[in-house]
């Protein structure tokens, strides 16, 4: 179990040195706190440090933060923060200030692997963002939304805002049309790192794709489709890359039989996230 001069001193400065290079816009610093090849390294590497100053919240502006909640779970240390006006007590903290931070030890230090902008007791998904702004009345389309900075964070999660892709960062011509296909249709940020995932797996098991890439792009987007239950009509993802319909179907049977994808696959879906307070182990 992990004590306390152990998280203060060693696991919490990594999350603390992210914030402040996300502030000051340094991005070596914030490449180092990460661990390479996770979800928050592909998210930088995607998006720049823009995609930080929404999920740690520092868009909101605030100057005080407070560390709320640590879970230790087998491998893994979840630690949650809060942004807080001086006079809030951390009894009243609002829900929508709260930030979930997954550390690893990798050779000898904490690293970052995940940043989740909601609290452990709820870790934000696609599907929560768009209840919560469903629910709060705010306009699902993405020209529509409040500037509010708190609304930020659902809107990523929620594909309603879509941020620049670095060019550097799409590996090839398929990349270079699901990623920007699936933000047109309004898939959030971490669906689209499911997509690359998805689509970098696939070649690992076929190194060289035969066919064109707005085919291939078709059927991950078709794919994920599927992983995130809002399925569009061949016909129309087949329209949105000027693709058959027939031969996208071909494509979509490819990657499910090299990644031996038989329904809801816990690689390319955030339907079955983490019950952070509820694993099992020390914590």
């Amino acid at each position: 179990m992990i004590d306390e001069e152990t998280l203060l001193n060693h696991a919490w400065p990594a999350v603390a040195a992210l914030i402040e290079a996300t502030l000051r816009q340094d991005e070596p610093t914030a490449v180092a706190q990460l661990a390479p090849n996770s979800p928050a390294a592909e998210l930088l590497e995607l998006f720049g440090l823009e995609v930080f100053d929404i999920l740690l919240k520092t868009v909101l502006g605030q100057e005080q933060l407070e560390l709320t909640q640590v879970v230790e779970v087998p491998e893994r240390l979840f630690i949650e923060f809060a942004w807080a006006e001086p006079e809030f007590s951390q009894d009243s903290l609002p829900a929508d200030r709260a930030v979930s931070v997954m550390v690893r030890l990798r050779n000898g230090r904490f690293r970052i692997t995940d940043v989740n902008p909601g609290g452990l007791d709820l870790l934000l998904t696609e599907a929560r963002a768009r209840a919560v702004l469903a629910t709060a009345k705010i306009l699902s389309r993405r020209d529509e939304l409040p500037a509010e900075p708190w609304i930020l964070p659902l809107a990523l999660f929620a594909g309603f805002l879509p941020l620049p892709l670095r060019p550097a960062a799409l590996a090839d011509a398929a990349e270079a049309q699901f990623l920007p296909g699936l933000q047109q249709r309004e898939y959030g940020v971490m669906s689209l790192l499911r997509a690359r995932r998805l689509w970098r797996d696939f070649k690992q098991v076929n190194p060289l794709p035969a066919g064109s890439p707005a085919l291939w792009a078709a059927a991950v987007e078709w794919v994920m489709g599927e992983q995130n239950s809002r399925q569009m009509p061949d016909t129309a993802v087949a329209a949105a890359y000027n693709v058959p319909p027939a031969k996208l179907m071909q494509r979509a049977e490819a990657i499910h039989k090299a990644l031996r994808i038989t329904g809801l696959d816990e690689r390319y879906t955030d339907l079955q996230t983490i019950d952070v307070l509820y694993q099992d182990g020390p914590g």
